[in-house]
This record gives structure tokens, C-alpha cells and sequence, in this order.
């Protein structure tokens, strides 16, 4: 099997996974709007990616010429590359707590923007009761 070719069976699944997981954020929410656009961006990512492979798959076909296997390097190195440069933007999701750097809950981890732990976020609820 081609390079190419497993990575586009693998970005099929990774994209439907991302979209239903876009899909499961939206019960949280203003509370999750940073976290639901990041999951949008990986999903954009992980399109393009996908495509940069069916490009190079079919290319005989619709180029009329070969592309070798290991272009899709590029295609991963320019998505890689831009997810880098947005960051901040798409990689919001943290493990510990902000404050006191106790573990979350995977809910806490994908679907809430406060990244705070329960103790944390009722303490910060009643030091700002209007939230941030």
C-alpha cells in the first residue's frame, strides 16, 4: 500500500471523527465556542490533507501524469506548518487545570473554553458572577 493511499483511508475516518465531534460541542454552548472552531480548523486541516492524497493518487488521471508517493511530505508539511503558525487558535485544548494544575475531565478538556477544573470555576463563578 502506497503512502498516500493510507493516508487518505486514515483522513476519511479522522474527518468524520472530527466533524461529529464538532457536532457534539455545540450542546455545550457559548461556553465551547474556541474549542468548536478549533475542531472546525483540525477538520479543514485534516480535509486538505485528505485531498493532497487523493490529488497524488489519481493524479494519472487527472494530471495525465505521475506524482511521486512521497509529495504528500509536502502537502503534511504545509498543513503541519499552519497549524503551527495558528496555535493558538487550534490547539486550545489543556490537560490540567490553569489554577491549580489538577487533571480534567475529557468533557472539560474538549468541549469547555475555561479550562479550569470544577473547584476552580465555582470559585471563579463567585469572584465574577457575569463569567469572562
Amino acid at each position: 500500500m502506497a503512502i498516500s493511499e493510507g493516508i487518505a483511508k486514515i483522513t476519511y475516518f479522522l474527518f468524520m471523527g472530527i466533524l461529529l465531534l464538532n457536532i457534539a460541542q455545540k450542546r455545550s454552548g457559548n461556553k465551547g465556542i474556541q474549542k468548536r472552531t478549533a475542531t472546525l480548523y483540525l477538520g479543514i486541516a485534516v480535509l486538505i490533507l485528505y485531498l493532497g492524497a487523493g490529488a497524488i493518487l489519481h493524479a494519472p488521471r487527472l494530471f495525465r501524469t505521475s506524482v511521486p508517493d512521497l509529495s504528500i511530505l509536502a502537502v503534511l508539511g504545509v498543513v503541519l506548518g499552519g497549524l503551527y503558525l495558528h496555535r493558538e487558535k487550534t490547539f486550545p485544548f489543556r490537560i490540567k487545570c490553569r489554577k491549580c494544575g489538577s487533571p480534567l475531565s475529557l468533557h472539560q478538556i474538549v468541549m469547555l473554553d475555561s479550562n479550569l477544573c470544577s473547584p476552580c470555576e465555582e470559585e471563579s463563578r463567585k469572584t465574577d458572577p457575569q463569567g469572562e
